[in-house]
């Protein structure tokens, strides 16, 4: 196991932690200082750095439901002619919207996920790293123990 600097430790994490933000819901808190980081997928620039989220509708767009990580609704709009119909066709609109919204949300997460970066390595990397601090934080207490058994002698 080859000896890891303070950078890559820096750089390893700042990779997991980009790699888990949209995960969370999370923007990337450097995203502003990018150029171009305004620029969405739409216009052929980078990816959003907003949180991922997903969008349902149904009932022609007059019930509109926006669902985050976790599964859990975040919004649920809906436009005041959806009240002109039946209860039972309100409540199958919100089905299906919602139902779309979580399918929707599924669809970016895992589209974005290989593009961050393979999980399985990252979390090897991590491991080994872990390990390795936890060998070189053994030998900083080791030399401070030592140096306060010097004193305690002298």
């Amino acid at each position: 196991m080859a000896d890891v600097s303070a950078n890559d430790f820096d750089r390893l994490f700042d990779d997991a932690m980009a790699a888990l933000r949209p995960l969370a819901g999370q923007p990337d808190p450097h995203a502003d200082s990018a150029p171009g980081a305004e620029q969405g997928a739409a216009d052929g620039g980078a990816e959003p750095t907003g949180p991922v989220r997903g969008v349902g509708e149904a009932l022609d767009g007059y019930v509109r439901v926006t669902a985050k990580p976790g599964g859990e609704l975040e919004t649920v709009e809906l436009n005041p002619r959806v009240l002109r119909s039946d209860s039972e066709s309100i409540a199958e609109a919100f089905r299906e919207a919602a139902n779309a919204a979580l399918a929707d949300l599924q669809a970016k997460l895992t589209s974005a996920l290989p593009a961050l970066a393979d999980q399985q390595q990252m979390l090897e990397r991590l491991q080994e790293f872990q390990q390795q601090s936890v060998m070189q934080m053994r030998r900083y207490l080791q030399a401070i123990t030592d140096v306060q058994d010097r004193l305690d002698r002298d």
